[in-house]
């Protein structure tokens, strides 16, 4: 069954006149006859009676009447649903995060995107790993990510958004704390709280550089899954610990950051596989350069 027939037939079952029925559908009367008889011999059963001068529905006609109109209305809603999910302005969009260094970027995008794309349903998923973020696009589970730069994979797409200075967390007590910023070559001896290693996080690469450029190694003697545990391992005087200045919303009692030029600054970035179709995806894209703005006005605001 063809669904210009269909709807040809709803037509005629409201005019129960072929001519004014082929005036709305802006058709010759013969070939819409020939519509309806297709529609007949297609369905089996006759759903009109009709004479030179009269036309009705017989009661196989009603039912198929009833049915044919939800069947319309349902192909129409379905095209209208496609068209909207390929425009992306409906649909699911999966979006991955870290640590808790990246919640404020995480908070500002999806904010921004939700405003731009009420309908799309935005689930945000994590945190987790670095490398287990690359994973889960390569595989398809999420559609994006906020990770840090560098990342390891094939065809994963990332564009940078801002990038966080590092920080060494110390107890308030610690005679570096009150200082606005510390060498590396102050905490050479100090024991460290690192990162794991084996996750694809970027922050003890960094570090780990940062220290071998100048001609020593950091005194690792514990690691940690994050920069919240990282800190409290500081407050409770296992060491001193390396993380980005943004994890400085996380306030713990008796642990201060203090900033260290000497460690490059750490790349936060969107990140996609590049072969991920998803319309929504590409509405968060676009949002990068101003999410990115923002932060940068911001700073620009509070050194004014």
């Amino acid at each position: 069954m063809e669904l210009r027939h269909i709807e040809a037939f709803i037509v005629v079952a409201e005019e129960l006149n072929f001519r004014r029925a082929a005036e709305r559908l802006h058709i010759a009367q013969p070939p819409l006859s020939q519509q309806i008889k297709r529609l007949e011999r297609d369905v089996g059963v006759t759903l009109l009676n009709r004479t030179t001068r009269h036309v009705s529905l017989t009661p196989a006609g009603e039912v198929f009447l009833q049915e044919a109109r939800r069947a319309v209305q349902g192909v129409h809603a379905a095209r209208r649903a496609a068209t909207k999910v390929a425009a992306g302005t409906t649909g699911v969009l999966r979006l991955g995060f870290s640590g808790p260094a990246s919640h404020e970027v995480l908070m500002m995008m999806t904010r921004m995107y939700r405003e731009r794309r009420p309908q799309v349903r935005l689930d945000v998923v994590g945190p987790f790993y670095g490398g287990e973020l690359i994973e889960r696009l390569s595989h398809g589970e999420i559609d994006a990510s906020l990770v840090r730069l560098p990342v390891q994979g094939s065809r994963i797409a990332v564009r940078e958004i801002l990038r966080h200075d590092m920080a060494v967390a110390l107890p308030a007590d610690h005679p570096l704390a009150d200082r606005p910023h510390v060498d590396l070559s102050d905490l050479r001896d100090l024991p460290v709280i690192s990162y794991s290693t084996d996750r694809g996080v970027a922050v003890p690469h960094v570090v780990q550089s940062a220290f071998l450029e100048r001609g020593f190694t950091p005194n690792v003697v514990q690691s940690a899954p994050d920069a919240h545990t990282i800190m409290s391992l500081v407050g409770a005087g296992v060491g001193i610990g390396f993380v980005p200045i943004a994890a400085g919303h996380i306030r713990l009692p008796g642990v201060v950051l203090v900033p260290v030029p000497e460690i490059a600054p750490l790349p936060l970035a969107l990140a996609w596989a590049e072969y991920d179709d998803n319309p929504a995806l590409l509405a968060l894209i676009d949002l990068v350069e101003k999410v990115s703005a923002s932060f940068r006005t911001g700073q620009e605001g509070a050194v004014a």
